[in-house]
């Protein structure tokens, strides 16, 4: 089988046997990538550190194609993005980018804006000081809008007009206008913010409305790509969220 190298994303870990894990990443060239790793359950190995989840790592697989689960050779830490592990809040809301990533990403399908979106995100995540729920909201904003799912929010979605007054919004695609049916109401303060969350590239904006625009992201997270989040719920749980 041949080998190949490639820098990703730790997304999630299960344990598969007394001494082995599988481990799903993200990757920019193969897009979801899952590897048994084997001895990463043997006492003092290395590997437990070096496919935590959320870290950034460099990889050597073995590749067969028409396989499912591929087998890890080699894996090295890059960064472990510390400042998001040790605050529960950021870690919390950080892992709904990551599953969105899981449950979005295809296998074997290159995803290289995806996964920079992501690494982008988790970096800036680090270093933020604000709301989690905010920045949660931006970057799950950017990943759906990486993936194709960007909602229209210049026009009404179901007539093509424009917004006008009392607007409001779509789950199925985004804006609505006045005068059609509207699933949610929003209002322009509302809208207006999330324009700025899904067209800011580089760091989450400063906006208002932050529990309201992470209920309607959410709800349009799950709308567009129908599947239930455990970290939704998890959420939930801890923050009521």
């Amino acid at each position: 089988m041949p080998q190949e190298k490639t820098e990703a994303l730790v997304l999630r870990g299960v344990d598969y046997s007394e001494t082995s894990r599988i481990i799903t990443f993200l990757s920019p060239e193969r897009g979801r990538l899952t590897c048994i790793a084997k001895g990463a359950r043997r006492k003092n190995s290395p590997l437990a550190a070096i496919l935590d989840t959320f870290n950034h790592v460099e990889l050597i697989y073995y590749w067969k194609e028409g396989r499912g689960v591929h087998t890890l050779a080699e894996a090295s830490l890059l960064h472990p993005f510390p400042g998001i592990k040790r605050d529960l809040e950021r870690c919390s809301f950080g892992a709904v980018p990551l599953e969105l990533a899981s449950r979005t990403a295809h296998d074997n399908e290159p995803s290289r804006a995806f996964y920079r979106t992501l690494l982008h995100g988790l970096g800036r995540l680090e270093q933020w000081k604000g709301s989690a729920r905010l920045h949660c909201a931006w970057q799950l904003a950017r990943l759906l809008a990486a993936a194709g799912f960007a909602p229209e929010l210049d026009h009404c979605v179901q007539c093509g007009g424009e917004i006008g007054h009392n607007p409001g919004f779509d789950l199925d695609g985004g804006a609505v206008c006045g005068q059609c049916t509207i699933e949610r109401r929003c209002g322009w303060s509302q809208l207006d913010a999330l324009k700025a969350l899904f067209s800011a590239t580089d760091q989450c904006p400063e906006v208002e409305h932050v529990d309201a625009l992470f209920r309607m992201v959410r709800a349009y997270m799950i709308r567009q790509t129908e599947t239930d989040y455990r970290s939704l719920r998890v959420l939930h749980d801890m923050f009521g969220s």
